[in-house]
């Protein structure tokens, strides 16, 4: 009987210790440069310890900047150290709809609800009657909430969940991850008076910072001598070069460390991320792309591939371009929302003729962009 193929397909080079790693939802034991952040959701939290109630808190920054990771380390550090709470991750992009996060959350509170076949109401009802019974303080963390802001589904949750404290009395927390910086303008007067919330901000990692980060993460998931040091430059310098995202980073050594024993390689070499930067790229880009309006891809293809644009002559080359073009406002809304998703920079500069102006320019590679939005020719 011929040997197994699994069997049979061996490397004389292994270069992974442990890529889990590298992967996207590892929560390592140490997050570098974010002891301030990491403090501030400690500080909200930490009347959950003492029987009290959490402080709500909206955690703010663009992509790869360490916002869920940071979450997600102290909210397994508050359970380790108190049985006091318990929490529950969503994220928006699956669970985008009042109806389905409060099943969801019925469901976590040991009240069995299923997401169809029953209404709204009687879903917040099985909630209310769960949380009565709980004998936990729930930590719910809505991630990439901006998902839900597309009509009414997020004032309308919002406003649900916030009754339970007002009205039950009952102690319940929410963490809310958003890489849009306007979120707390864009939200209900009502939710936001009583949301009483603290805003975290995570500014996008520095090269150096980048470097630091991964060297950490490749100490434990590559053999020892199996990445050249070169390489962890490489990939925090591709990656500062999109807005700072560690994500990016860490998921191109990833593919680069699959290649290099894919190909039997002694090393991961520079060249081996440098193979992998496109696909990844798109990737990431493919991401945000699919949740962008008309509008905003249309505002991305304009913009120049290698030089920067003032904002004015944006707005009036995005108006000739559309027959129902937006209003300037809302083209700067447009320009504030790409820049926190990390496809531009937009930086302020001194005042204009018409006053503060913007110079925009791309963050991701026009070519990749365009092929990604069919544009390519």
């Amino acid at each position: 009987m011929p040997e197994n193929i699994f069997a049979t397909r061996g490397k004389e080079h292994s270069i992974f210790k442990d890529e889990r790693f590298l992967y996207p939802e590892f929560v390592p034991e140490r997050l570098p440069h974010r002891d301030a952040e990491i403090d501030s959701l400690v500080f909200a939290l930490k009347p959950v310890t003492e029987k009290k109630k959490p402080q709500n808190s909206i955690v703010l920054g663009k992509s790869g900047t360490g916002k869920t990771v940071v979450v997600k380390y102290v909210l397994k550090e508050l359970e380790e150290f108190s049985d006091s709470a318990r929490s529950l991750y969503l994220n928006c992009f699956e669970f985008n709809t009042r109806h389905g996060i409060l099943t969801e959350i019925s469901n976590f509170l040991g009240e069995p609800t299923p997401r169809r076949g029953i209404a709204t109401d009687e879903a917040y009802t099985r909630l209310l009657n769960a949380l009565k019974r709980a004998a936990f303080t729930p930590i719910i963390v809505l991630d990439e909430v901006d998902q839900l802001m597309y009509g009414n589904e997020a004032s309308k949750l919002f406003y649900d969940l916030l009754r339970v404290v007002e009205h039950e009395k009952a102690r319940f927390g929410l963490v809310l991850i958003s890489n849009d910086f306007s979120l707390s303008a864009r939200l209900d007067s009502r939710v936001k008076s009583s949301l009483g919330q603290q805003s975290i901000l995570f500014e996008p990692y520095s090269p150096q910072q980048l470097k630091d980060i991964l060297r950490e993460r490749a100490q434990y998931a590559f053999n020892a001598n199996a990445i050249d040091a070169e390489a962890i430059n490489v990939a925090a310098g591709h990656a500062a070069k999109l807005g700072g995202d560690a994500r990016i980073a860490i998921e191109c050594l990833l593919r680069a460390g699959r290649l290099a024993e894919k190909e039997n390689a002694s090393k991961l070499m520079p060249e081996h991320l440098k193979r992998v930067f496109a696909e990844v790229d798109a990737a990431g880009l493919r991401k945000y792309l699919d949740e962008l309006s008309e509008h905003e891809k249309q505002l991305l293809l304009l913009i120049p591939s290698n030089s920067s644009i003032n904002s004015g002559e944006l707005f009036k080359q995005y108006k000739k371009s559309l027959r129902n073009p937006l209003t300037e406002r809302s083209f700067r809304s447009m320009l504030s929302r790409l820049e926190s998703l990390s496809l531009i920079n937009a930086p302020f500069t001194a005042k204009g003729v018409r006053g503060r102006t913007r110079k925009v320019s791309l963050i991701v590679p026009k070519e990749a962009l365009l092929r990604e939005l069919g544009k390519a020719k």
